[in-house]
């Protein structure tokens, strides 16, 4: 499937009923931290009639990072559950294709959120430019963030994140929330 763009959530959601879902099966909302992938995966799974699953409801004791701090165990279990069930699973976090990864699942339907800001005629995704630039490396993203003291935490997560599993180019559907 080719990858569609969508600015209005009624348009993607849309889109999504028309393909028919198959179940079981897991439609997977990614994207950074404060995107809005919890404001859209509430969106769709109430007009879907969808089960939903957030992966920062896994997370243990957090300590700086993300994916090393998952309960892998009870989301699987969650996860079984709802697929045993025979549903269609609306399932978001950061990261989320290393962590269906990590479970030995696949997403059917995957769904990438980024925050587009809008300045004049020209349209800016900030936090790739913050976080993975195209031609710089993720240890060089690291280093830069480490050697000005910011904290990486799971900021670090994402990055290699995005450089290893690029959800931004291998979605099936890119929603842009526009900020003027």
């Amino acid at each position: 499937m080719k990858c569609s763009v969508f600015t209005d959530e009624y348009e993607l959601i849309q889109s999504i009923k028309n393909l028919s879902l198959k179940s079981p099966g897991i439609v997977s909302i990614d994207g950074i931290d404060g995107v809005g992938k919890s404001t859209l995966a509430c969106k769709i799974s109430e007009d879907l009639s969808l089960p939903r699953i957030e992966i920062d409801t896994f997370i243990q004791e957090q300590q700086g990072g993300y994916i090393e701090h998952i309960d892998y165990y009870r989301l699987n279990e969650k996860i079984k559950q709802t697929i045993i069930a025979g549903h269609v699973i609306i399932l978001e976090g950061i990261c989320i294709q290393q962590v269906l990864k990590r479970l030995s699942l696949n997403s059917n339907t995957k769904i990438y959120v980024k925050v587009i800001n809008v300045i004049g005629n020209h349209y800016l995704w900030m936090d790739q430019m913050q976080f993975f630039p195209p031609g710089k490396s993720a240890d060089e993203m690291i280093a830069e963030r480490m050697a000005k003291r910011y904290s990486l935490g799971h900021v670090e997560d994402i990055i290699r994140y995005h450089y290893t599993f690029k959800p931004h180019e291998n979605a099936d559907y890119i929603f842009e929330r526009r900020k003027a």
